[in-house]
Parts: C-alpha cells; structure tokens; sequence
C-alpha cells in the first residue's frame, strides 16, 4: 500500500451498511468506477435502505440530486438504438 492510499483510507468513513468509503471532501469511492458524490450514493443506493448504520443519510451533506445522479432508464440508449436503425 503506497502513502496516498494509507493516507486516504485514515481520512475516509466506511459505511457498514453498502461498504463504500467517503473521504473528508465528500467523495464516495464505489466499489468499481469513477469516484462520486454523497447524492449520486444516495439516489442510487441510501434512499432503498432502511438501516440506522448508514452513514449517508444526513440531507446537509448529501445536498441536492440531480437527474444525472440516478441510474439512466435506459431511454437514452433505447432512443439512440431506434433511430440507428430505421
């Protein structure tokens, strides 16, 4: 383990509840991915759990969703795919 990652882990909160890691600044390292944010997390996964451990639940820090945090429909691509092909 290199410095940058001892040093990541020591300042990042590790939910008990999904096992995510979120670091002072509010990035939530997912278990594969890009690094993302409290509300991202909590539109795709926090708000389905009824569990009092987890540790993405306090609205000041989530702040707001946006549509881009949730997981797509898959409209987009159904779109994309019709128009392809006609």
């Amino acid at each position: 383990m290199n410095t940058n990652e001892t040093i990541n882990k020591e300042n990042s909160q590790v939910c008990p509840v999904c096992k995510v890691s979120i670091n002072k600044l509010g990035q939530v390292q997912f278990s594969s991915g890009q690094m993302g944010s409290r509300a991202r997390l909590y539109a795709r996964v926090c708000q389905y759990v009824d569990n009092r451990d987890c540790i993405n639940s306090d609205p000041e820090l989530i702040g707001e969703i946006k549509a881009s945090d949730r997981y797509s429909t898959g409209d987009n691509l159904k779109n994309t795919l019709d128009n392809t092909f006609k």
